[in-house]
């Protein structure tokens, strides 16, 4: 009688790139050899998202191919609104971006400019309204003390 065979795992690091969109990321992950039914994809609840798989080699069927890649998930985007395709040996997983309900904000929410920095910028603009509008009152008390120009006050 023969011992069984063990199979053996090859670990890899499969290629993945970020495809940044106005509307949505995409995740690319390049699994080669891969089938649709040997990859499990996850999101924990802390927003990672976890893509993991396992094939058998082609050439010794004791041989066995896996991954495992862990990815967060960016935060202005949609967790239950994520969508995975796999296509051409490519995993795609797109990620629909939060859309801003802030209206009347302006073009700025819509470009991605944070609500904070918008109120950053508008505090120093009034900040700088306040210092024109002082420096008139002061340089019209000034004037109206000392300019013997008591004609332009009545």
């Amino acid at each position: 009688m023969q011992p069984p065979m063990e199979i053996s795992y090859e670990d890899f690091e499969p290629l993945s790139k970020w495809r940044r969109g106005q509307k949505s990321d995409t995740l690319e992950v390049h699994l080669p050899g891969f089938k649709r039914q040997q990859l499990q994809v996850k999101i924990s609840s802390s927003g990672v998202l976890t893509i993991t798989g396992e094939r058998q080699s082609d050439e010794d069927k004791m041989k066995w191919s896996r991954f495992r890649k862990e990815f967060p998930v960016p935060e202005n985007c949609q967790p239950n609104q994520i969508q995975a395709k796999f296509s051409n040996s490519i995993l795609y997983m797109v990620m629909p971006k939060q859309i801003s309900t802030i209206s009347g904000a302006g073009p700025d929410v819509a470009s991605g400019t944070s609500l904070s920095s918008i109120m950053n910028r508008n505090k120093k603009i009034a900040l700088e309204i306040i210092i024109v509008i002082s420096l008139a009152v002061a340089i019209g008390a000034y004037v109206k003390k000392y300019c013997q120009c008591s004609h332009l006050w009545n």
